[in-house]
């Protein structure tokens, strides 16, 4: 046996070494990404540690453990198997959350890109809950090595001559970060990956030789392990299908009906009946099962009413949008998207995938007499694969908010990985390939070391230990910390540019509770017109877990809002805070109410503006905000807010009217507002004409009994039929919100002077 293995290891030894690296890739990306940071993989775990630790079945709801209940368990069941041995302290507990994790999730970079906070209880050597996560993360990485193994096999049986293109079709899945990503943690994609193959591979190998018993209980069996894996593997019965059909036209070597026989149709019917039966043996029970406690046997209903779920409609009109999203989360954007790589890795990789398209088209149009039927065949079981798992993403992308995720395209990816290597290798001169193979395994390698040593692992990254500066303000924070350096730039900015506060620290002693750094920007009148809040380590170092002699330097970014009143001067001020606990005191000058006075930055008038605070801030296409006037902005209870809104008209659908609502808010809650057509009770949107001005003037009264405080103005559009918003949509494309803080007001007690 073993004689046998490694002679079989021998003569596939490129892709045993394509499987290899992925196992040792696997590995460091488990270690660099913090448990718990992939897409929805506290959820797996939960789901992992409910089988491990109460020995049954979670039952799909809101509540702890059951989040992703509606998933078929055979994944669970192994991850279960191979962890139900450690016992963690609280394995449904909730890891502590940074609260601003969300911070320009859209940008390349580093600034808060941790959901939770991770400290020294996750460090190897992993015990309790950390070594549960990882051993669950290394079965994953077993199923995704299955993934490149059976990649490599396509190949082998699709060009069994040319075996760089087996091999650069492994790299393709086992050196996609997203694959390695995902492989490394907690999920069922990438075992629906495995057996998205693994099916496709049988109908290949039914299609080149014929149908067979063996190779239709074989189908049978996946087909019956996918419905225990993940309920979008379903869809694969198209690929099945089709082996089933083009395997019955194929000369058999085992029996079947030979091409043209009557007899064919009742064999394919007949293999049916077999596929359908050991589906039902073997995963039955599971939808059974669903069926008596959902009414139905997905459970994908019970999740919408938990998750809610998109017009299908309006998927359909953001499909376009949202394919470019799936596409680069296909090939690395990590965690829950908030961590992409940038649009040059993008495009490269699209680059490389197309040029793998036209060589595939060029090769068969080229080999279009040499190809035998069944090779045909087999090309067109790839394609069925590729555009089935494709049909599978978008029809999700149009009723669920969250389907723009590649990886629910992964059963396809072994599938489309072929055809591509097909495309980049087979044209090339056979003693070409292996070298034109080796070129393309490095690139990829390449992009996965970008991937992870360039912008995952520096997402996580504890601040550096630095030399202190040589002449050191020594400001101290409490008794916690010093302040040694700041520095604030630029000192003179436009409405919309960016500012950076740089700061040293000095740890003297860690905090009780984790305090956050923060960052307030006052206008003249003394509005806060932008602040920021963070933990150090730009969201991975709280105070908590602060080591006493770290030096430590950070830049902290504040965006000054598009509606920030020009000219103006602005106060920057920075301190730490505790939301319980309240603000460090700081010893130092020019600090007010705990907030050192860092910077005085000023605003420039934008020259030749047409409108004032002129901007341009885009909903949905159909209505623009160029400019606006607030006047008062310090009032009084009881004493009106004159708002001026310029509405420029881009496309207004015309057969159907939008409103504009204009609310005074604080803490969420709402004391005053305005809703109604713009510019007059009877505008009608619809007849607006694109490319016009219109100037909206609104009178916003406040309540007598409105406490003294800072409000927000929140702005927006709503449909007069159906009562939904409109969303703000950014220069990129992706969406800000569906409202947008216009301004800030300051309301004051009566009698008191401005």
């Amino acid at each position: 046996m073993i004689t046998r293995t490694a002679s079989f290891i021998r003569a596939h030894r490129w892709g045993a070494f394509v499987v290899a690296t992925y196992l040792a890739l696997g590995v460091v990306f488990s270690v660099v990404n913090p448990i718990h940071e992939a897409t929805d993989e506290l959820r797996h775990y939960r789901y992992v540690r409910y089988i491990a630790d109460y020995g049954r079945l979670p039952v799909q709801s809101a509540g702890e453990g059951n989040a992703q209940a509606h998933h078929p368990p055979l994944y669970y069941a192994t991850a279960a198997l191979a962890s139900f041995w450690v016992h963690p302290a609280d394995p449904l507990g909730d890891p502590l959350s940074n609260p601003q994790w969300g911070f320009r999730n859209w940008e390349v970079g580093t600034d808060n890109k941790n959901l939770y906070l991770h400290g020294p209880d996750e460090a190897w050597p992993y015990r309790d809950e950390a070594l549960a996560a990882h051993l669950a993360r290394w079965v994953t990485l077993l199923w995704g090595a299955g993934a490149v193994a059976l990649t490599y096999a396509l190949g082998r049986v699709l060009l069994p001559e040319q075996e760089p293109v087996a091999v650069t079709a492994a790299m393709l899945v086992a050196l996609n970060p997203m694959f390695l990503y995902l492989g490394a943690a907690v999920n069922n994609d990438v075992p629906a990956a495995l057996i998205g193959a693994a099916i496709t591979y049988v109908a290949l190998i039914a299609v080149r030789d014929g149908l067979t018993m063996r190779r239709i209980i074989a189908l049978g069996v996946l087909y019956g392990l996918a419905s225990l894996v993940k309920f979008n593997l379903v869809a694969m019965l198209g690929v099945i299908e089709g082996g089933l059909f083009l395997g019955l036209l194929a000369p058999l070597g085992g029996g079947g009906p030979q091409n043209g026989h009557p007899s064919r149709w009742r064999a394919f019917l007949r293999a049916n009946v077999i596929i359908l039966g050991l589906t039902l043996l073997i995963s039955g029970w599971w939808y059974v099962r669903n069926t008596i406690l959902y009414g139905e046997p997905t459970g994908f209903l019970r999740l919408t009413e938990i998750w809610g779920v998109r017009d299908p409609r309006a998927g359909v009109r953001l499909a376009g949008r949202e394919l470019r999203y799936a596409w680069t989360s296909l090939w690395g954007r990590f965690g829950y998207g908030q961590i992409p790589l940038p649009d040059s890795l993008y495009i490269a990789v699209a680059v490389l995938c197309g040029l793998g398209l036209l060589g595939l088209i060029a090769y068969l149009v080229r080999e279009r007499r040499a190809l035998s039927p069944a090779r045909w065949g087999m090309f067109g079981l790839l394609m069925m694969a590729v555009l089935v798992n494709f049909a599978v993403l978008y029809a999700y992308i149009t009723i669920s908010p969250a389907g723009a995720m590649g990886r629910f395209f992964f059963p396809g990816l072994p599938a489309f990985a072929t055809l591509i290597a097909v495309g980049l290798i087979a044209l090339w001169p056979e003693k070409l390939q292996p070298f034109v193979a080796g070129a393309v395994g490095l690139a990829m390698l390449a992009f996965v070391l970008v991937a992870l040593i360039g912008y995952l692992a520096p997402a996580y990254a504890l601040p550096e230990q630095i030399t202190p500066p040589d002449d050191p303000l020594n400001i101290p924070v409490g008794d916690v910390a010093r302040i040694l350096a700041y520095e604030v730039t630029p000192q003179t900015i436009r409405r919309g540019d960016e500012i950076s506060v740089t700061v040293t620290w000095e740890v003297l002693q860690p905090t009780p509770a984790p305090y956050m750094v923060f960052i307030h920007v006052f206008d003249q009148q003394g509005v806060m017109i932008a602040q920021r809040d963070t933990y150090t380590g730009l969201g991975n170092y709280p105070s908590n877990w602060w080591r006493p002699g770290h030096i430590f330097t950070e830049t902290y970014r504040l965006i000054i809002p598009e509606t920030t009143y020009e000219p103006n001067r602005l106060d920057v001020r920075l301190g730490l805070y505790h939301p319980d606990l309240g603000r460090l005191p700081i010893e130092a000058p020019d600090v007010q109410d705990s907030a050192l006075l860092l910077a005085q930055v000023l605003v420039e008038e934008e020259p030749d503006s047409e409108y004032p605070n002129q901007m341009f801030v885009n909903w949905d296409n159909r209505f623009a905000l160029v400019g606006y006037y607030v006047d008062p902005r310090v009032v009084r209870p009881g004493e009106r807010v004159f708002v001026t809104l310029y509405w420029q008209a881009l496309d207004p659908p015309p057969d159907e009217d939008y409103k504009v609502f204009l609310h005074v808010v604080q803490d969420w809650n709402k004391w005053a507002g305005l809703d109604g057509a713009p510019v007059s009770p009877d505008t009608r949107t619809r007849e607006w004409v694109p490319g016009e001005v219109y100037r909206d003037e609104r009178r916003i009264p406040l309540p007598e009994d409105i406490p003294p405080g800072l409000y927000q103005l929140e702005l927006g559009w709503f449909s007069d039929a159906t009562g939904e918003r409109l969303n703000i949509i950014a220069e990129d494309g992706h969406i800000v919100d569906n409202w947008m803080p216009l301004n800030t007001i300051r309301v004051i007690p009566p009698g008191e002077n401005e």
